[in-house]
């Protein structure tokens, strides 16, 4: 019998720019790329044996994701972070979005939930005890995301974290690089464990507060 009604869906592989930019992407997260390095569309197509176009598509991209700038009738360059913006925008964006998350969704916290946030604290003690700041700078930002993600309705916060969550990454590689020692970040993160537990929003919120202000975290600035 001939299919004359029904029909299946192209199928579509991951687009050739949306590879490149993921590559790109992740050479800059885990620091082989340090901001201010000219990522030329030329060099960059040649060692990847592809042409120009996915290539300058893909710095659009990683341009909109405020991972490189790029400037008219001048080169791209792996981008960076300054004083100003962390401090007086995305450390208080970061705040009062988590500080929201976990007031309105206490209620869903559940073991579940905190025994994810332990073995990511546990994880993060493995990779500062190796000395693996990309590895440990990712499991920040996976405890954080849990954070946020706790209740799936809070649709809008994980929007406003999107828009901002690459600047903090590389806040995050830049900052904790100069660390002298590691061991600290696991071990604030399960200060925070013990805060959510005790399910006291005052609690938390002076633990929060505590971490993402102590100016230890801007050691680079």
């Amino acid at each position: 019998m001939l299919m004359t009604k029904f029909q299946f869906k192209s199928q579509e592989t991951i687009p050739l720019r949306q590879k490149i930019a993921t590559d790109i992407r992740n050479a800059i997260i885990q620091g082989d790329l340090k901001p201010g390095t000219k990522l030329k569309e030329q060099e960059i197509s040649e060692q990847m044996g592809i042409s120009r176009g996915p290539v300058r598509e893909a710095l659009r991209d990683l341009e909109a994701m405020g991972l490189v700038v790029s400037l008219p009738y001048k080169e791209t360059v792996v981008a960076d972070v300054q004083k100003e913006e962390i401090v007086d925008l995305l450390l208080p964006i970061r705040l009062q979005l988590e500080l929201y998350a976990i007031k309105y969704s206490l209620d869903h916290l559940d073991e579940d939930i905190i025994r994810t946030l332990e073995a990511i604290a546990e994880r993060m003690e493995e990779f500062a005890a190796s000395g693996n700041i990309a590895g440990l700078v990712e499991e920040d930002i996976q405890f954080h995301e849990k954070i946020l993600f706790i209740h799936s309705d809070s649709t809008y916060t994980q929007q406003v974290w999107a828009g901002i969550v690459n600047r903090m990454r590389l806040h995050f590689m830049k900052n904790t690089s100069r660390y002298s020692d590691l061991a600290r970040m696991p071990a604030e993160h399960k200060q925070l464990i013990e805060a959510l537990q005790s399910r006291d929003f005052v609690r938390i919120k002076e633990a929060w507060e505590k971490h993402i202000r102590d100016e230890d975290c801007l050691l680079y600035l």
